[in-house]
């Protein structure tokens, strides 16, 4: 393994032969001067003073020689960037130092079963995986599916996860490994009869930035991304962020922070200000990140404004505590998870084998990220406030006859505040 990583990335950057010309002339340059200076004889008294002078000098001129020639080089810079491809459907973006060859259904389909319909969300392959995401309403929910290629070669897909509850449920098909799909692809779903699906595979396309993919914009240090796509008299909004490594979104406003009011989701207006409805796309996991909102034919607007007022994010943080089991009106015992301090107000016994902390969160809608609740590491029960939703109590199961409390604080969620506002023009 290499000591020096970063040394190596360095090395293997392609810098254009005349810029290392330049920037070897402009240190020669500087070295001569400085050895020139050296060897002038002048009075011992100056003489450290002038050579930190000429030094500096020296040293400016080679650090603008580096500049100018950089600035003409864009291709140097370029060479630290990843390749970014978009996966729609599946929401999300691959970044890579080479871009893999990558295959994605652009848009999505919908069957009809019966009284039903299953929307096939996203499909990708590449070398490395295929996987497929889909949605159903009053349809039967299977464990596999075929795929067939241009070649009439068949592969089986497993179910990796799923999520049902009443008569709508959501799942991904799974296979690790390159699989030859590309182009026209037909999916077989295991119905009553079978029921055949074309979809058509394309090369995902290639792109420098995130301001390429679509509008863009920064707030505490979240940096939202929203991309859009039209689909007849439907617009796809696809959201995708980048931020610390610590911590993972929850929710871009589409359901909304639990007892927010409605006003802090997400919103869509269009360009007199009427705010349009917006339908979510169901997903497998979480955060939801795309939805569609409505554009009829012949709309007066084709521009449109959207507004995320909040996000909630889920820290990667915990903390153990251990708290007095005795009946206390005034403990005042504060503890801190993810750089926010909570205080344990006071603690009462609610029986022998349960206890009740009132909790201060030190919620502050003026801020510009608030932590409003967390989980435990084993059974409890929460008391929110109704309108920030923040935790006022919770009550956690203890020993008979304990003195001490140790509970593991984990997950903390916050409500980290924008806005985020983009400006779209849809693809006609």
């Amino acid at each position: 393994m290499s000591s020096n990583p970063i040394k190596e990335r360095l090395e293997s950057i392609p810098i254009p032969p005349e810029l290392g010309l330049r920037s070897r002339l402009g240190i020669q340059q500087a070295a001569a001067e400085q050895k020139q200076a050296i060897g002038t004889p002048i009075s011992g008294a100056m003489q450290p003073a002038k050579k930190r002078r000429i030094a500096a000098v020296a040293a400016a001129i080679a650090v603008f020689l580096l500049m100018a020639a950089l600035a003409d080089h864009s291709r140097v810079w370029a060479a630290l960037q990843k390749a970014l491809q978009f996966v729609p459907g599946i929401g999300i973006v691959k970044e890579e130092d080479v871009p893999m060859e990558r295959y994605v259904m652009k848009q999505p389909i919908t069957v009809k079963v019966g009284d039903g319909s299953i929307l096939i969300t996203g499909f990708m392959s590449d070398e490395e995986m295929t996987y497929i995401t889909m949605a159903g309403t009053d349809a039967p929910r299977f464990k596999q599916i075929e795929v067939v290629n241009e070649k009439g070669m068949k592969f089986t897909l497993d179910s990796s996860m799923a999520v049902w509850g009443g008569a709508k449920w959501t799942s991904d098909f799974w296979h690790k490994g390159k699989l030859d799909l590309s182009g026209s692809v037909q999916l077989i779903l295991p119905l009553d009869p079978a029921v055949e699906v074309d979809v058509n595979l394309s090369r995902a396309a290639t792109y420098a930035s995130y301001s390429e993919l679509g509008a863009t914009d920064t707030a505490a240090g979240v940096s939202i991304t929203a991309i859009t796509d039209r689909m007849d008299e439907k617009v796809r909004v696809s959201l995708v962020a980048r931020h610390s490594n610590d911590f993972q979104v929850g929710d871009y406003g589409i359901f909304g922070v639990y007892l927010h009011d409605d006003n802090r989701k997400l919103q869509v207006a269009d360009g007199a200000g009427k705010k349009l409805e917006i339908e979510n796309i169901p997903g497998v996991s979480s955060p939801a990140s795309e939805f569609f909102f409505s554009v009829p034919k012949g709309a007066a607007s084709d521009r449109y404004t959207l507004t995320l007022p909040e996000i909630s994010v889920t820290y990667n943080d915990e903390t153990q505590i251990k708290v007095p089991t005795a009946a206390n009106d005034h403990l005042n015992q504060t503890f801190e998870i993810a750089g926010f301090p909570v205080t344990i107000t006071k603690v009462e016994r609610v029986s022998e084998t349960n206890l009740r902390l009132y909790l201060d969160m030190h919620y502050d809608e003026q801020a510009t990220a608030s932590l409003f609740n967390f989980g435990l590491d084993r059974s409890s029960m929460f008391k929110l406030d109704e309108q920030t939703g923040e935790v006022l109590y919770m009550e956690v199961d203890m020993e008979q006859g304990s003195k001490q409390l140790s509970v593991k604080i984990v997950r903390p969620e916050v409500v980290i505040r924008g806005p985020w506002t983009f400006e779209l023009t849809p693809p006609s």
